[in-house]
């Protein structure tokens, strides 16, 4: 009978593996195989997000930002330079952040 067949084998296996340090697991394992198993929210999980966007390009990193949400990039001192008018055309929230950013009521 193999040791596979045994009765409880599955729960020991598991019990032994949760019990090994992952340096001990991982010599066996290839990490990008691992890696690729994990959905992106757990191979991230834990970095902070310079971390999370080191490497990537400033294009990548605003992807899926609006444009009006890109406004919020903007250094203060060219906050300041936009028009009240133009300010007044943004969505609420975001007019609301830069206005307390730029100590500038509309």
């Amino acid at each position: 009978m193999a040791m596979r067949e045994l009765e409880g084998f599955d729960e020991v296996l598991r019990t032994l593996l949760t019990k090994l340090p992952i340096e001990a697991l991982l010599p066996g394992l290839p990490v990008d195989e691992l890696l690729a198993a994990l959905p992106p929210e757990q191979r991230l999980a834990g970095l902070p997000p310079e971390q999370r966007l080191a490497g990537l390009p400033p294009e990548q990193r605003v992807a899926g930002l609006t444009p009006e949400q890109r406004l919020l990039l903007m250094p203060d001192e060219a906050l300041r330079l936009l028009p009240d008018d133009y300010l007044r055309s943004l969505p609420e929230d975001i007019r609301s952040q830069i206005c307390a950013r730029i100590g500038r009521p509309l």
